[in-house]
């Protein structure tokens, strides 16, 4: 009762900053970019805490918990993205639009930007319905069942699109600093505690080595069919992560937003190092968690819920197991007899997580609706206050549509999946190109878009249901690699089979001063 009473006190408190921050918001580029005014170390706070989501929270360190060191290979590829974003940082801050779609209109044109809105839409609303779960979780475990999950997930959604609809990014970006420290310390001191009830590194070594999971390819056997080696599957959860990071329109948003180039620049640089220790230590925690339950501190969550599983087909009982192991880091709060300031510091952590991405993933659609289709087509005279009035209209309808989402996927690990590969192979090899390749055209970036979109549909609800599925090649098995390479080469083949665009359009793309 006392953590379920600490989450509450800390969502109103959320609540009341976007009331407070109502007055900051004169109009529309307010309430999308926070003015264009954020100096370097807010933007670090930001990005930090939107990056991680109930997708690290959840899907990464239950990664951790079955597969050990292997599920850091999700994690990198988001250290990989950060890094290769941080050379280009200043053409995107100089560039100076809001939206992504902004992006593809200036260089690619009106079809381009079409589809580049719809992908963003359909994927980032994913990614929100997934946080509204994460939250259900959360509250259900930490009131010991008080709160069921359904009720749980009601709660974190109207907290967390009642955040939103307030003030936009002014409302985000500020608490969003708040959450970061939270984050770090909630799961750092977590760790260090865990580290010693379970017996030391020594101990988390020796019971990881048993179970095949000190391994950086990790144990899959229980997470794949067939022949496929763990390298394949491995790169499979490295890539989907890395291409959602480079084109991730929250990034963009938050760089646009920054002051100049130079403080969005320092705020990437300072942004990776946040990333790689946070989402190593939730990996972690994930792998000293299943130490503990091997020890009989923390319950053995897989089992139970395999246990609960009424058709035990090996899909189900997967599935069941991806659940469980998904549950860890609440379990540890809830059962591993953390003292009570850190156990409150650690269930706050995890809603800073899960409210800071869900807000900040819910306002990347709704700006992208505005700005690209009700802006441009429906009213382009709008004035700002009809403009700010849909903006909030359509954070509210997308958060509705968001909550009646989350019953399509069960675990948090296959929403992130399918959401990270929509729109990672079909929008992050166009967008990165159009700031680093100048012969990319838009015939080009829209066969790309529709190739990445096309090819994980089909992979994702089509093909595996085909009897010679298991027989095709082990790349092919993998929707990361048809996805993202045919996706790639739709963009270049396309590209090079088409006039090139004239030399006047590109300046701005290429634009690398402070």
């Amino acid at each position: 009762m006392t953590y379920l009473s600490g989450i509450i006190i800390y969502l109103c408190a959320l609540i009341a900053v976007g009331i407070y921050k109502i007055r900051s918001v004169k109009n529309s580029e307010d309430f999308m970019v926070a003015g264009r005014t954020l100096p370097w170390y807010i933007l670090v706070g930001t990005l930090l805490a939107t990056w991680m989501g109930s997708g690290s929270l959840f899907s990464g360190a239950g990664l951790g918990y079955r597969n050990g060191l292997a599920g850091l290979w999700s994690s990198g590829g988001a250290w990989l993205g950060i890094a290769l974003i941080y050379f280009i940082t200043r053409r995107i801050r100089n560039f100076g639009m809001v939206t992504v779609p902004d992006i593809f209109e200036a260089r690619y044109g009106q079809v381009a930007a079409i589809l580049a809105t719809i992908t963003t839409v359909v994927a980032y609303t994913t990614i929100v319905s997934y946080q509204f779960r994460g939250g259900g979780k959360v509250l259900s475990m930490v009131s010991d069942g008080m709160v069921s999950l359904e009720a749980g997930i009601i709660i974190t959604a109207v907290f967390a699109i009642s955040y939103t609809v307030l003030a936009g990014m002014f409302s985000v970006v500020y608490t969003d600093v708040v959450n970061g420290v939270l984050m770090t310390i909630g799961t750092i001191g977590a760790l260090i505690f865990l580290y010693f009830k379970v017996g030391g590194m020594g101990e988390i070594i020796t019971v990881a080595e048993s179970a095949g999971k000190w391994q950086w390819f990790g144990n899959w056997a229980a997470e794949r069919t067939g022949d496929i080696s763990g390298p394949i599957i491995a790169i499979s959860f490295f890539v989907p992560t890395m291409l959602l990071l480079m084109g991730d329109a929250n990034m963009y948003q938050r760089i646009f937003s920054a002051k100049d180039g130079n403080s969005a620049k320092k705020a990437v640089f300072f942004w990776i190092i946040g990333v790689v220790v946070l989402e190593s230590v939730i990996s972690m925690l994930g792998l000293t968690g299943a130490v503990a339950v091997s020890k009989g501190i923390i319950p053995d969550l897989v089992a139970n819920a395999q246990a609960g599983v009424t058709e035990p087909t090996a899909a189900a009982l997967l599935e069941a197991r991806q659940a469980g192991s998904e549950s860890i880091i609440p379990a540890i709060a809830r059962y591993a007899g953390l003292p009570m300031i850190l156990g409150l510091l650690l269930v706050s952590t995890m809603m800073a997580i899960i409210v800071s991405t869900a807000d900040s993933f819910l306002l990347i659609p709704a700006t992208n609706l505005t700005r690209d289709v009700y802006s441009r087509y429906i009213n382009p005279g709008a004035s700002e206050k009809q403009i700010l009035l849909i903006s909030r209209g359509l954070v509210l309808g997308l958060g509705i549509i968001a909550f009646l989402l989350v019953s399509q996927f069960k675990t948090v690990l296959n929403a992130a999946f399918t959401a990270y590969n929509i729109y990672g192979t079909s929008i992050t090899p166009a967008l990165l190109a159009a700031f680093l390749w100048k012969r990319a055209t838009k015939q080009g970036a829209i066969a790309s878009i529709i190739t990445g979109a096309s090819v994980t549909i089909i992979w994702t609800y089509f093909l595996p249901d085909w009897d010679g599925f298991t027989n095709l090649n082990p790349f092919l098995q993998e929707l990361t690699y048809p996805a993202a390479g045919l996706s790639v080469l739709a963009l270049v083949v396309g590209s090079l089979l088409t006039p090139a665009p004239p030399p006047e359009s590109l300046k701005q793309f290429f634009d690398d001063g402070d």
